[in-house]
């Protein structure tokens, strides 16, 4: 029973790993020069990972299946959003490998239904809270990043540029949210469309209203006629002065949210270091239904408590 505890632990971790690896390990210089490595022949082409090499067979074992890649179809929008290369048949084979894997340890170290159903739901649960926080801090990162570019296309038309060849040189040398959308709405405006629509829709896509503006004022310039530099000269200071309060904000908020994360995380890290410090205080909880009681009813306080916590420190710019 130890060794299969152990071995589970293990494997979660392992998982877990090439998770937060895919999300959060590699910067998007990183991303680009992997996918370039792809198209390199002879010495220089380097072999991928063998964990990564069973998520894409694996993946590809998925898509034979019509009705397992529809459901691996609905993670397709927020898979773009957190701008990973994972595909959404990986990232429902990885989603399922944890929640099996999360699932068999708590079976074993805790009870075998109750510990095989928990641990289902959060080993299905967690990833996507990751790639949610992923979603989130790209977003954050986007309109902290975006009044430096708006910036620096700017220069670029005062030079003389054309606005396609303003943001190619903008975004050529860079990396970052903001130069993966730009060069990503160029893309789409150079194969079908207009620079104005993929823009547009790369603001629907990460849900910024920043960049919505910058579609309507790049769209009344170009109806209107007058001076292109002028008009994303103010949209620019616009969105620097909207970033300098949002990071006000925050860091006035700052003491707020971390009293939040302490009070959700204490009871659960004091639950933990019961269960491994002295687990017959804990296992009453799971052997009777007065426990299972008093486990659910902790369980909704601490999801009551965590969003009411969150709508009182959470404040809209």
């Amino acid at each position: 029973m130890i060794f299969v505890a152990v071995s589970s632990g293990a494997f979660a971790f392992v998982l877990f790993f090439l998770l937060v690896d895919r999300l959060f390990g590699r910067t998007p210089m990183q991303r680009r020069l992997a996918t370039l490595k792809q198209y390199t022949v002879g010495e220089r082409q380097v072999e991928e990972p063998l964990l990564r090499r069973i998520q894409h067979a694996a993946g590809d074992v998925v898509e034979r299946s019509p009705g397992l890649t529809r459901i691996a179809l609905r993670s397709e929008t927020r898979l773009d959003q957190a701008g990973t290369q994972m595909r959404p048949t990986e990232w429902l084979v990885l989603r399922a490998g944890i929640a099996v894997t999360a699932a068999v340890a708590l079976a074993v170290l805790v009870h075998v239904v109750l510990g095989f159903l928990l641990g289902l739901v959060l080993g299905f649960l967690v990833p996507g809270m990751l790639l949610k926080a992923s979603i989130k801090r790209r977003r954050q990162r986007f309109a902290d990043d975006l009044p430096a570019m708006l910036q620096l296309i700017l220069s670029a038309l005062r030079s003389g540029f054309t606005l396609q060849q303003s943001v190619d040189a903008a975004v050529r040398d860079d990396e970052g949210p903001v130069a993966e959308e730009f060069a990503r709405a160029l893309s789409e405006s150079r194969i079908s469309g207009e620079f104005e629509e993929a823009l547009q829709r790369a603001g629907e896509r990460l849900e910024s209203p920043e960049l919505g503006w910058l579609t309507l004022a790049l769209r009344l310039q170009k109806e209107t006629g007058g001076s292109l530099a002028e008009v994303m000269q103010t949209t620019a200071e616009t969105m620097r002065e909207r970033a300098y309060l949002r990071r006000h904000v925050r860091s006035l908020s700052a003491e707020g949210r971390i009293s939040a994360y302490v009070l959700v995380a204490l009871p659960i890290f004091a639950t933990g270091l019961l269960f491994f410090a002295r687990r017959e205080y804990m296992q009453v909880l799971w052997q009777s239904v007065i426990g299972l009681i008093i486990l659910g009813v902790a369980l909704l306080m601490i999801i009551i408590g965590s969003l009411w916590l969150r709508s009182v420190t959470k404040i809209e710019v």
